[in-house]
């Protein structure tokens, strides 16, 4: 009998994770049906409730990683840290418990491009993603951080857990002119919101590096923009997404995640427009 894993999330019908776990599970021998189930805010409780012996797990994605803290008591330091979470899985004690793996998809991405430290950085968005990304820059050494964003109490979320990492988080509105002085930008907002940042960046040459979490269509329009105006490395989230559901494959089963196997049906199963 199959055991169970889903990704959650609303909308859910794009997510790839159904490709990546199950080529993982495929070449690991291993009995787990992973699906995407369409999962609102309301309905998390009743997903989590359903959890039982055949589960190992669930991913999460929006607009899920914060709520699911109300519902799941134990949880990593990371979770911690971020106030959000992106998985489920059955810890050592055998409680259902809560991970963020974004944060090492998202360190790993940087470091494989060859940036192996970040002193100065921005951050494009301030939910979950952006609560990540800080936590993954403080692993890169960051110590100045600039969130550009519209919601200032969510902004000031970020800027709280900056200081308990001893990171200045300063807050810029999209209203606002745009400063793009800095080792390192990303983007945590969807390639739909991304023509304001655009129209304020302008005509503007030597930009720095830029990790848009984005992935799907790629290059996005900040990517391409970036790109046309002399930016330096740009780097897609394809590959965090690679690198955050191996974590999760190592919590649900235990075992190494078949890393390049999952990369090749990853590639397969990308849009091709």
């Amino acid at each position: 009998m199959n055991m169970k894993a889903a990704v959650l999330g609303s909308p859910i019908a794009h997510s790839l994770s159904p490709v990546l776990h199950n080529a993982a599970y495929q070449v690991l021998g291993i009995a787990i049906e992973y699906t995407a189930i369409d999962t609102s805010i309301a309905q998390l409780a009743g997903r989590i409730a359903e959890l039982d012996a055949d589960h190992v797990g669930y991913s999460l994605t929006m607009p899920l990683k914060l709520d699911v803290l109300n519902l799941v008591s134990a949880r990593s330091s990371l979770v911690e840290q971020t106030g959000c979470a992106n998985t489920v899985y059955r810890n050592m004690h055998g409680e259902w418990a809560l991970e963020n793996t974004d944060v090492f998809g998202i360190s790993r991405t940087i470091r494989r491009a060859g940036i192996e430290s970040v002193d100065s950085a921005i951050i494009i968005g301030s939910g979950a993603t952006g609560r990540s990304a800080l936590s993954a820059l403080d692993h890169l050494g960051v110590r100045e951080v600039t969130c550009i964003a519209r919601n200032r109490d969510s902004a000031g979320r970020i800027r709280s857990q900056g200081e308990a990492l001893g990171i200045q988080v300063e807050w810029a509105d999209f209203s606002e002119e745009i400063s793009l002085t800095a080792d390192l930008a990303i983007s945590t907002v969807p390639g739909s919101a991304q023509d304001q940042i655009v129209s304020k960046i302008g005509a503007r040459q030597g930009l720095p590096a830029l990790f848009d979490i984005s992935y799907s269509p790629w290059p996005s329009v900040l990517g391409s923009h970036w790109k046309e105006h002399g930016g330096g490395v740009v780097l897609g989230g394809i590959e965090m997404l690679l690198w955050q559901a191996s974590i999760q494959v190592e919590l649900f089963t235990g075992l190494p995640a078949p890393v390049e196997a999952m990369r090749a049906a990853l590639s397969n199963g990308l849009p091709t427009t």
